[in-house]
């Protein structure tokens, strides 16, 4: 063989290698995609999963009331959600999200228990009844990790997850995989620069007078200036605020942690890319669904 057959044959080997790595990056691409639209869930698939409940109760003589969709304020940020970052030109005049310093509150009750509890006991055993069925969470899935989630598969609830999904299974998957990716991703905290990031973050703190070692202490110092509930933030806690906003900017806590976040995810996304795609076609067919029953009259 001469040399330049060799050089060809080395070159089209090169070119081979290159061409399926590059294959294989869109691919992973692709991936990403679907995983982060699967987290970044539409809300008209809450919405048509609401109205078709509506319908089914309705239908046998029980009122229901509208349920907005619920909403995730946090952004997105690479793969999966965040909170947004504290500016200081925010915190300077309002300290503190109010949801942040309520955070021990009860809960309010939503719209359909609200609505549950307005009706005679009789008729209120029976809207129970038919929204939830009586089997109890008989479908159980078991997602990657061995992560069990389950949900019932009779009232109008799970008549409107079926109709919708195509099945309570399929539900379940598609509601439960970003949750259980976003879990992982928790672990982040645990990153050596993560961790770094936290050290510079405290001595930071330190040096405005405040021994917090993370953003949440800060938070959770900021509530002991209301023992009797924060109405609106005063003075101290918009001090406090600011210096937080600060030193997350001067440790660049935010971008540090988002990183590592995104490491964890894709580390994940690396290992479970078949169930990601599975969920992903799981969830085009049930916006198509959704659609329609949203359009519906």
């Amino acid at each position: 063989m001469s040399r330049f057959t060799l050089v060809g044959t080395a070159l089209s080997l090169v070119l081979a290698i290159g061409s399926s790595a590059c294959g294989r990056h869109s691919e992973t691409a692709v991936v990403a995609d679907h995983l982060r639209q699967l987290v970044d869930r539409p809300a008209v698939l809450d919405e048509a999963e609401n109205r078709l409940t509506a319908r089914c109760m309705n239908q046998a003589g029980m009122t229901y009331p509208q349920v907005p969709a619920p909403h995730d304020d946090r952004p997105m940020v690479g793969l999966l959600r965040a909170a947004a970052p504290l500016r200081a030109e925010t915190v300077r005049e309002h300290g503190y999200p109010d949801r942040w310093m309520t955070r021990d509150r009860i809960p309010e009750k939503g719209p359909v228990e609200t609505h549950a509890d307005s009706l005679p006991p009789d008729v209120r055993e029976r809207f129970h009844h038919l929204l939830g069925g009586e089997g109890g969470n008989d479908v159980r899935v078991a997602l990657p990790g061995n992560f069990e989630v389950a949900a019932s598969s009779s009232g109008c609830v799970g008549g409107a997850r079926r109709q919708l999904y195509g099945s309570v299974e399929n539900y379940l998957t598609v509601y439960y995989l970003p949750e259980l990716v976003q879990r992982r991703a928790s672990a982040a905290d645990e990153d050596p620069d993560v961790r770094l990031a936290y050290a510079a973050f405290a001595r930071c703190m330190a040096g405005e007078g405040y021994r917090t070692a993370t953003p949440a202490a800060a938070v959770a110092l900021a509530t002991t200036y209301y023992p009797g509930g924060r109405q609106r933030a005063g003075a101290d806690e918009k001090k406090l605020a600011l210096a937080d906003a600060g030193c997350q900017t001067e440790a660049r806590l935010r971008e540090r942690l988002a990183a590592a976040v995104d490491r964890l995810a894709r580390r994940w996304l690396a290992d479970n890319e078949a169930a990601v795609s599975k969920a992903h076609g799981l969830l085009r067919a049930a916006l198509v669904e959704a659609k329609t029953a949203v359009n519906r009259r």
